[in-house]
């Protein structure tokens, strides 16, 4: 038995949905991309959502767009995918990282305090695996500080803190559609805002800073180039794409609820396995999308071992995520040591993701439960 780690739900739905795409003869950000991003603000509650070409460029675009840049400090969580740090140093910035709080992976907000000076003007908390990080303190600190917020929901799709959808707290939030995300289009991302001027500002950044988009040129006739009024980027979502995700959405909340229920049946099965700990249980008023389904390793255990026996076995693992402090450009860049950042350094060595999907069977889960 072969077992992936994760398996987007596609079905020939989606393959209609291209080919529609495909002979009507506009596959370029248009229509498509258009209605998928009102579905989208719709879904999770923000008045806007400008659609990009991957989380990675929603985060860059966030930061552009709130003013930061060369000499200026983004607190990052150090337990994350790196590109979360990456963004902050596109812009020339330096990306101060927080060790996280071990029960939920997520940055410490206790910690974030100590690291804002002067050139801080930001912070990106991760909603790492499908549980938000804490908020409440964490924009009582921004407040406090007069620093932006740019939630980095790469894996919050269907993510609830205390009644309200992650990536709406913020100056914005990013999605992603990774495949390993509960809805996907091979790549892909989204910006939230609930601000018309970002609003305005980002779509302008995705497009090369143009004043108008082809869609508005074409709706009002216009045959001449738009105006370029600001230094943007090629960070465009496909009709393609967007017509892949306007199916997923169709089905977004039988995937959510079918991941979900997956991930209870593991925590019933393996909590009283003696080699993991579980520091994913969501606090009170939290909502758990479970994007993956990570354990952590107790000490004295080895992640490793045990993952080449999965492997054996067929079944997909990886990692939790990087100790991204800990990784090369970063240690060569500002001498960080595998003392700095103990609790994230651990995380890195201990965590284990574990098959996820909507699709997965009872038969599936079983062997994987019982090879663990």
């Amino acid at each position: 038995m072969i077992i992936p780690i994760t398996k987007p739900y596609f079905t020939k739905n989606e393959v209609e949905a291209v080919k529609k795409v495909i002979e009507s003869g506009w596959v370029v950000q248009g229509p498509k991309v258009k209605e998928f991003e009102e579905k989208f603000a719709k879904f999770v509650g923000a008045k806007y959502a400008i659609a990009v070409n991957s989380c990675t460029a929603a985060l860059h675009l966030s930061l552009s767009a709130s003013g930061i840049g060369p000499n200026d400090e983004v607190i990052v969580p150090a337990f994350t995918f790196i590109a979360t740090a990456n963004v902050v140093e596109y812009l020339g910035a330096k990306p101060v990282f927080v060790d996280i709080d071990p029960k939920t992976f997520n940055i410490n907000p206790l910690k974030i305090e100590e690291k804002i000076n002067k050139k801080t003007k930001a912070i990106i908390p991760v909603h790492l695996f499908g549980l938000s990080a804490d908020m409440e303190p964490i924009l009582k600190i921004a407040r406090k500080y007069k620093l932006k917020v740019i939630e980095d929901a790469a894996c919050g799709l269907g993510t609830l803190y205390k009644g309200k959808h992650v990536g709406t707290f913020g100056e914005t939030g990013c999605f992603s559609f990774h495949p390993r995300k509960a809805i996907s289009c091979g790549e892909g991302g989204m910006i939230t805002t609930n601000s018309k001027k970002h609003n305005e500002i980002l779509r302008s950044l995705r497009d090369h800073g143009a004043s108008m988009s082809d869609l508005a040129r074409h709706q009002k006739g216009l045959p001449m180039l738009p105006e370029y009024n600001l230094l943007g980027f090629n960070y465009r979502m496909s009709d393609i794409e967007a017509a892949i995700l306007i199916e997923q959405m169709k089905k977004v909340n039988w995937i959510l609820k079918e991941r979900r229920k997956r991930a209870e049946i593991y925590n019933k099965a393996l909590k009283n396995n003696k080699y993991f700990a579980f520091p994913l249980a969501a606090p009170k008023k939290y909502h758990h999308s479970y994007q993956s389904y990570v354990l952590r390793l107790k000490d004295g255990f080895s992640r490793d071992k045990i993952a080449k026996r999965l492997i054996d076995k067929g079944i997909g693992i990886r990692q939790g995520t990087h100790s991204v402090p800990h990784l090369g450009y970063y240690r060569r860049k500002y001498g960080y040591k595998n003392t700095d950042f103990p609790e994230s350094f651990k995380a890195e060595k201990q965590t284990l993701t574990i098959p996820l999907f909507a699709m997965m069977t009872k038969k599936e889960q079983d062997y994987v439960i019982r090879s663990l």
